[in-house]
Order: C-alpha cells, then structure tokens, then sequence
C-alpha cells in the first residue's frame, strides 16, 4: 500500500487574525476560554463567528468552552468562501492543516466526499481562506484528539443544491462527528458598501441577526434562505447557515443562542460586524417545570425590571451568578401585560433565543413600551398592570395535512404559530380561553398575521404548535 505524501496547508491568518506565535497564541485562546461554560446534552454542532480574535473572540470563546471534555474522532468544519466564486462546496488535497499550535490531520472522508454530486476537490479556495484556520486553535485547545473535514461552501450554491449536500452528508454522520458552521452576520458601513439606514444603527442590525437566528433555530430553512437573499444580504454564512438548518430539521437536535455582540458596538466604529454564537445539542428529557419559587422569581424581575426603566430608562442589571439555575437555560419566554382585566401589551420570544431570566427582563420592557397596537404604558400605571409570564416549549411542527389541522389541535394547551415565508403569527395557549373554537381560533390568527382568514387551509401555510407555563401576579 503506497504511503501517503503528505501535504500541509500553510497557515493564511496568523499574524493577522490571531497571534503567530504558539506562546502568545496560546495565552489568548486560554484566556478567550477562561470562563467554564457548560451545557446539558451532546453538543451535535456549533457556530462561531471567524473575524479577528480582538473583535469576535470572546463570543468564538464562549462557544468553544462548552466543548472541554467533550470528544469526537472528526470535527466537520465549514465556512463560506471569501476569496474564490464557485458553486457546491470545496474539499482540500492537503492531508495537514497547520496552526501555530501545530497540525490537524484532514480525514480521508474528504477523498471519498470529492466523488459525490456536489463536492470537488479546490486547493485554491482553501488556500487563502481565513474562516476555517481561526476556529482551529480553539478545537486544538479544547478538543484531546480529533481530525477535520474542512468543508468550503461557494456562494453560488443554490437552496436546491444545498438541500442535496444535506442529504449526502447525512449518509456520512455519526455520533463521533462535530459540526463546526463558522460565518460571521451582518457587515454594516461604508467599508462594506451597506449603509441601509443611518440611525439606531446597533439596534436594527440586531433585528436581522435576530431574525436570521429565529428561522435558524426554528429549521425554517426556505424562510431562511429567503430572508438572507433578499434583507440579511452581508451575512456571509448564507450557504452554511442554510446548509444547518436543512441538515437537523426534523431531527431531535435543538439550537440555542449562547453569545453575541458586533465590533461596532466594541470598538464605536460605524463600520460594524455582528459576532453570533450558537450551540445545537441533541434533544434533552423535556426540561422541568419552574417550581412556585422559580416562577415567584421571575414575577419580581419583571415587576423590578419595569419599575427601574420607568425611572431610570435603563435596563435592569442582574447578576447572573445569584439568579436560581433553572432560570439560565434558554426558553421561549412571552410576558403580558393586563389593566382593568384588559390587554395592555404582549411581546416575547418564540425559540429560545436566550436564558429566561434575561428574555424576562427584555420582554417586559417590550410589552410596556413597544407593542405597536397599544399606546406606552406609563409610570402612572405600573400598580394597575398585572404581569403574566409564559414560559414555551420550542414550537413543533405540526404534522397533519391542511384539513386534518382543526382536529389536530388541542384547546387551552396548544400555542399556535403560523408561518409563510418571512411572515409569521402566534397565539399564546390562554388565547382559547376568549377563541375556545379551533376554526375561530386559526381564522382570527390568520388576520392578526395580515392573512385572509382561511389562509391556514393553505399547505403553503406551515403550523407549529408549542406549549406554555402560564403564570401571573394575580394567580
């Protein structure tokens, strides 16, 4: 049997997006990963963002922590490319790629992936390519033994092709495999040539992150592709993050949203970059319900969240350290305003986009000052409103044709969530007790979504379902 020649790809970013020195290197990556960051549940796959360490390595970090003491034989990595146009996805000839941490062995899957539609073999767009090298020295700490399948996704390559890769990919998955999408979101500025509007600049470009996060998590993956085609257009993981959501959906592994923060915000410069950090575990046991102390917990944080905005118009610091652990996973979280027995307000999160304590404490605010279909509430009536939390379950999708829906669903347990494309409408589970029949409930959340009110007859129409903890002041 011939010996295999080995060939080491050199390394494009040191020096430049991270230390070149191994001593120096080291120190950072270590202090990047200092803070312990554990998860329940075998970590599937990950997002990190791949700028320079000084702008997006502290959310790079944050993520990869919650790899220690993990082990897998191979790390599949994928990035979009920066440099060369092509469509489907890039393998490397090398058998090495080289860090300053020294070198990781590329698995010989890669030779047998180069023989499947959609996969070629391409030096010259591994070569320059910064987006896989910078998250290796984080594998390399944090990681005992593994080999890598770098994976370069063009940004020619259509939603049907990605849709096929997914599929050949999956043919080729195990248990011993770790997925590693590295992409970085929004570039906004001059330097980018994207200047689509020029105030609350930090706070609108969270809005499309937030958006694309949402179908992500969500697996909506047409809505997804669509919405950084045509609005999130300077998000450079287009392919992998449409990749991503094709490749787990229906399957029993779920993201959550672990850190965020964009250079513009680090640095005041206008030109910004937004750093996103995610982590898909394979489902866990459903999670515990909130016990009275728990929910008694989050009904004052939302009370003292409200209270110090009105006087402060700041939001409420917590420490995390002193908030119950139950209330630190990430869950869907809706809190609801009521006056007089009346709707005041109701904003939330539908995925868990983030821990239930802080989705408290931004909700509430939400619910008070920005739901669109009532005036702000006012200091003069905080000790008129009664608070309601609703803490979800992540919305399933609901497997029965159009016409079997009405039957499928169950009253005063089911929240409900329609979506077509990147419009979507939902109806918390205490909304039957007003729309207790199932055809008056879908109709009027149709027209709440801007729909005619038959449009959840549509097969176009997706339905997910979700249940809630539901628990007020008042109760």
């Amino acid at each position: 049997m011939p010996t295999e020649v080995k060939k080491v790809r050199p390394m494009a970013a040191a020096g430049g997006f991270y230390p070149a020195g191994a001593s120096e290197l080291q120190r950072v990556v270590d202090g990047l990963l200092a803070e312990e960051k554990g998860i329940d549940g075998q970590i599937r796959a990950v997002v990190a963002p791949h700028a320079g360490y000084a702008y997006s390595g502290q959310v790079a970090g944050d993520v990869f922590a919650r790899l220690k003491g993990k082990n897998y034989k191979t790390v599949w990595l994928l990035g979009p490319s920066h440099y060369v146009a092509f469509s489907g996805v890039a393998l490397p000839d090398y058998t090495h790629y080289q860090t300053p941490l020294g070198e990781v062995k590329v698995s010989s899957l890669t030779g047998d992936l180069a023989q499947e539609k959609n996969f070629q073999k391409l030096d010259s767009a591994h070569r320059p390519e910064h987006a896989l090298e910078v998250e290796l020295p984080f594998l390399q700490t944090v990681l005992a033994d593994f080999e890598i399948v770098p994976m370069i996704f063009g940004a020619e390559t259509s939603l049907n092709q990605l849709k096929e890769i997914s599929q050949v990919l999956k043919k080729y998955y195990n248990d011993e495999i770790l997925i590693v999408v590295s992409c970085d979101f929004t570039h906004y500025g001059p330097n980018y040539g994207y200047v689509p509007f020029s105030d609350e600049i930090q706070k609108k470009i969270k809005v499309m992150d937030d958006q694309v996060v949402e179908y992500l998590l969500g697996y909506q993956t047409a809505s997804l592709a669509d919405y950084l085609k045509k609005i999130a257009v300077t998000n450079d993981g287009a392919q992998v993050l449409t990749f991503l959501s094709e490749f787990f959906n229906n399957t029993a592994v779920k993201g959550q949203l672990i850190a965020y923060d964009t250079s513009g915000n680090l640095t005041g410069d206008v030109n910004s970059v937004s750093y996103v950090g995610l982590v898909f575990t394979e489902a866990m046991e459903q999670q515990r319900a909130l016990n009275q102390a728990e929910k008694d917990y989050l009904l004052t944080l939302a009370r003292q969240t409200l209270n110090h905005y009105f006087e402060t118009e700041e939001l409420l610091k917590v420490n995390q350290a002193e908030v119950p652990e139950r209330l630190t996973a990430a869950q869907g979280v809706f809190v609801t305003l009521e006056k007089n027995n009346q709707l005041r307000g109701c904003i939330g999160y539908i995925m868990p986009v983030k821990s239930i304590y802080q989705a408290v404490i931004d909700n509430a605010i939400a619910a008070a000052v920005h739901d669109g279909r009532f005036s702000p509430v006012t200091q003069g009536e905080l000790n008129d409103i009664d608070i309601e939390i609703s803490v979800l379950s992540v919305p399933e999708s609901l497997n029965a044709s159009a016409v079997n829906r009405l039957s499928s669903l169950r009253p005063l347990i089911d929240g409900v969530v329609l979506r077509d494309g990147v419009r979507s409408s939902t109806y918390l589970p205490q909304v039957w007790e007003d729309l207790n029949n199932p055809q008056e409930f879908l109709s009027s959340l149709c027209n709440k979504g801007g729909w005619p009110n038959n449009c959840w007859q549509e097969d176009k129409v997706e339905l997910y379902t979700y249940q809630a903890d539901v628990f007020s002041e008042s109760s």
